[in-house]
């Protein structure tokens, strides 16, 4: 069992430091609240403590939700962080890509792709599992239990990739890959330099952000709520705000010079940030971070 630590702020401090360095006023509302959320989530304020007790109590696996029919998991589990270094990487994340999409997008139907990806993300991630345990015959996989928004995030981190013009990423800093198919290289160094992060989890999120994009998702979603703007901003530039740099995120597009983000970072790539903070949440514990 992965138990807090709350007398460790460094994560929120930098959280918060990340959000006076953007501007309140620059980051959109969803996207926003959706942070705020989570933060509210984790230091478990008003009366969130009796639905989020726990990463034991609230954590996602293809036993608890097949077997015991805990149906709730698949939403409660993407929203509770195991420390707050967790949540800080995966918060700083958001704002990054959350602020390329809301724009794009607007706000109502952001929240709305939100939603349907944290709930899409759990469900693809049980499904996983279930036909990873049928096929290897260990029921290991039925039995893993992850916690972590980083699931919903990879597949933002397909749409942001779909929709930016196209560039190339320093995998660890001197492997170049194409922006377009990043997130698969990402899935694999992520899982060579950190095994205990949720392999499938992150792979749950990157098919459901391929649905989305190249698969009938869009056309389902588009079916009951389009987006209030289809036809501009189909692209957009990461480098757009150099102001407000991605600490927790990718997007270190190789330009020939160094983004500012390195003051929040002190140059980790994502593949090193996610290391850390998921052997700080997991140096005592079973649960796997997403």
């Amino acid at each position: 069992m992965i138990q807090r630590r709350r007398g460790q702020g460094l994560g929120l401090a930098l959280l918060a430091l990340q959000v006076m360095n953007i501007g309140v006023e620059n980051i959109p509302p969803v996207t926003l609240a959706t942070v705020a959320a989570q933060v509210a989530i984790f230091l478990q304020i008003g009366d969130l403590s009796r639905w989020f007790p726990s990463a034991n109590t609230v954590c996602i696996s293809a036993y608890r939700v097949m077997d015991r029919k805990e149906w709730q998991t698949l939403i409660l589990g993407a929203l509770f962080h195991a420390d707050d270094i967790h949540l800080y990487y995966n918060m700083a994340s958001m704002l990054w890509k959350g602020r390329q999409l809301e724009r794009r997008f607007k706000s109502v139907y952001f929240a709305y792709l939100l939603t349907v990806f944290t709930v899409m993300t759990s469900i693809v991630y049980v499904g996983l599992n279930v036909a990873l345990s049928h096929l290897l015959q260990d029921r290991w996989y039925n039995m893993t239990c992850a916690v972590g928004f980083s699931g919903v995030l990879f597949a933002l981190k397909v749409l942001t990739s779909h929709y930016s013009d196209p560039g190339v990423h320093r995998i660890l800093g001197f492997i170049p890959v194409s922006s377009k198919v990043v997130y698969w290289a990402e899935l694999v160094v992520i899982q060579m330099i950190t095994p205990n992060a949720s392999f499938t989890g992150h792979l749950a999120g990157i098919l459901v952000g391929l649905l989305y994009i190249k698969g009938p998702l869009k056309i389902v979603m588009d079916s009951v709520l389009a987006p209030a703007d289809r036809g501009q901003n189909s692209n957009f530039n990461y480098r757009s705000e150099p102001s407000a740099p991605p600490p927790g995120d990718d997007y270190n597009r190789h330009t020939g010079g160094e983004t500012d983000y390195n003051r929040y970072t002190g140059g980790l790539s994502e593949e090193e940030q996610i290391r850390r903070a998921t052997d700080e949440s997991l140096r005592d514990g079973k649960i796997v971070s997403l």
